[in-house]
């Protein structure tokens, strides 16, 4: 007993001895293969190509701020091109898992299945910096399957990168509609269906009680006083309004822009104005086509952000506990 005891301790130990000599041995051998990424200075980066089966996107780097070119020209999302960037340039590559040109489309790093990104840079950004293929992400959900252009090998690289590579053109444009100084604005008017009024300052509005904000609902004879924290977040939402997305390129957008369903627009202290249209779309209840007077650009909104001007008389209203239209 003792002897067949000592016999199965000799064999389980031969074999803990022989698992851990081939562990080590495939570590060396994998870190042998092993390699980074380039490094670069993301400074010298001029201009950013990013392809994939069924579209092109192009950046360039204007002055010190990021626009589309292609497929269309216009601002870009400074913040989403920043963190592209910034991930670019500190790939940490983990593993090499495959040699094969024949994995390519195994790992979605090949040039029908995955994302290519382009670095450019130098003069008149023509030198290329460097080019990788970004694939699908690792069953652990915690790496992704990357590839330098024009080198046949895969590696793992740490992160979940697609989402910073990966995008629709809408998701790559500036969304900005209006950016305004809120202390600037001295009044903001809103008109949908039977709902119309003018939000004013102090002396802004004929006839208004001496309160910071005044309000005027086109049904009331006479303006009253605001409460002036709902004030300012309205004229907050208003000096940064943001859309939620853009149309596609491709979509016809029917709008009758000299008839919009709402406008919204306010009144600077120099006396500029800045009017936002809005009309409904046919086929989502949920958003809507907005347009600023003076561009062209049509972008959409949820119908949600919309609708906190057109609460605006119970956002208005003075506390009756209170009765404090507040000091401003």
């Amino acid at each position: 007993m003792v002897q067949s005891t000592r016999r199965l301790l000799i064999v389980f130990a031969v074999l803990l001895l022989a698992t851990v000599l081939w562990t080590v041995g495939q570590k060396r051998r994998t870190t042998s293969r092993e390699r980074s990424f380039a490094r670069f200075d993301i400074e010298d980066v001029l201009r950013v190509e990013i392809a994939k089966q069924d579209y092109d996107i192009t950046f360039e780097n204007a002055g010190g701020r990021w626009v589309l070119t292609e497929p269309l020209e216009y601002p870009a999302n400074q913040s989403a091109v920043e963190d592209m960037l910034e991930q670019a340039g500190s790939l940490a590559v983990v593993n090499l898992v495959s040699s094969n040109q024949r994995n390519h489309d195994l790992y979605e790093v090949g040039p029908d299945t995955g994302v290519l990104v382009r670095l450019f840079g130098g003069r008149d950004a023509a030198r290329e910096i460097f080019s990788f293929y970004v694939g699908k992400m690792t069953s652990d959900f915690g790496h992704t399957y990357v590839r330098e252009f024009g080198n046949d090998d895969v590696y793992t690289a740490t992160g979940l990168l697609n989402g910073y590579f990966d995008k629709e053109v809408a998701n790559w444009r500036d969304r900005t509609i209006l950016s305004l100084a809120q202390a600037e604005i001295q009044e903001v008017h809103a008109e949908r269906d039977t709902l119309q009024f003018v939000l004013g300052r102090r002396g802004r509005l004929p006839g208004a009680p001496d309160a910071p904000w005044a309000v005027h609902f086109a049904d009331d004879p006479v303006p009253t006083a605001a409460d002036s924290a709902q004030a300012e977040r309205l004229a907050q939402r208003m000096a940064t309004l943001s859309a939620s997305s853009f149309p596609a390129i491709e979509d016809e957008v029917n709008a009758d822009w000299e008839n919009p369903v709402a406008r919204l627009q306010v009144v600077m202290t120099d006396g500029s104005t800045h009017e936002v249209r809005a009309w409904e779309m046919p086929d989502d209840q949920n958003r809507w086509y907005v347009r600023t007077v003076g561009n062209e650009t049509v972008f959409l909104m949820y119908r949600s952000n919309l609708d906190n001007f057109w609460r605006a008389r119970d956002m208005l209203a003075i506390p009756e506990e209170t009765g404090d239209p507040g000091t401003g």
